[in-house]
């Protein structure tokens, strides 16, 4: 059974979601893999987090670079966390980092135990068949091709709404090409996926075929 948290941004959560997490993760104790989106040699952006995480009830971390401190031996310490988290950053190197370390199964496989997979921003992007939507974010600046992502949710997830609605109109337009929703998230709001059911905390709106609904 999937257990998916899609945030914006950590910090400012609101009450409810923030709540609803705290029962995702009250299983004791409760170790939590960490995937910054890039390599960040002094950790500061995870430093950042760990006081959004205590709010959480989050305390225990493993910390998995993917990037160029990537190492093998720590797979298995990886695959042994109860939850995931996928951090923000530039969606297309986070995916390509993800996919040339063989990572994106292991999340997967994970996932299908029933482990927890909190992302944020890119890293909720990656959650769904594609992260095209991404270009509304981010340079494609490593020329990745290959812009499948995990495949765990069937809608796209447009973050930062309260500062993108000024890509109304190219959103609108996007939308027409898509098979998929479009759901929009403003920070500090979120979607809950458990199992077959959808949570949405905060004003998420969708989008399909170039309409609001």
């Amino acid at each position: 059974m999937s257990r998916l948290v899609l945030l914006s941004d950590l910090k400012n959560l609101n009450r409810d979601i923030k709540k609803r997490i705290k029962e995702l993760t009250s299983r004791k104790p409760f170790k939590l893999a960490y995937i910054p989106s890039q390599t960040d040699e002094d950790k500061l952006y995870f430093e950042k987090a760990k006081p959004e995480f205590k709010e959480l009830g989050i305390t225990e971390f493993f910390y998995f670079d993917v990037d160029q401190e990537f190492d093998w031996s720590q797979v298995e310490e990886f695959k042994s966390c109860d939850g995931i988290f996928l951090s923000g950053g530039n969606t297309y190197l986070f995916l390509k980092n993800l996919q040339e370390r063989n990572i994106v199964g292991c999340i997967k496989e994970m996932v299908l135990e029933g482990k927890l997979l909190i992302g944020v921003s890119a890293g909720s992007i990656i959650m769904s068949e594609s992260i095209q939507i991404a270009e509304f974010h981010d340079q494609n600046e490593v020329k990745l091709n290959d812009l499948n992502g995990l495949g765990l949710v069937d809608f796209e997830f447009m973050p930062h709404w309260e500062r993108e609605q000024g890509q109304q109109d190219e959103l609108l337009k996007y939308s027409f090409h898509q098979e998929e929703s479009i759901y929009t998230c403003n920070d500090g709001d979120g979607i809950v996926i458990n199992g077959d059911k959808v949570e949405f905390f905060g004003d998420i709106k969708e989008i399909r075929k170039g309409a609001w609904l």
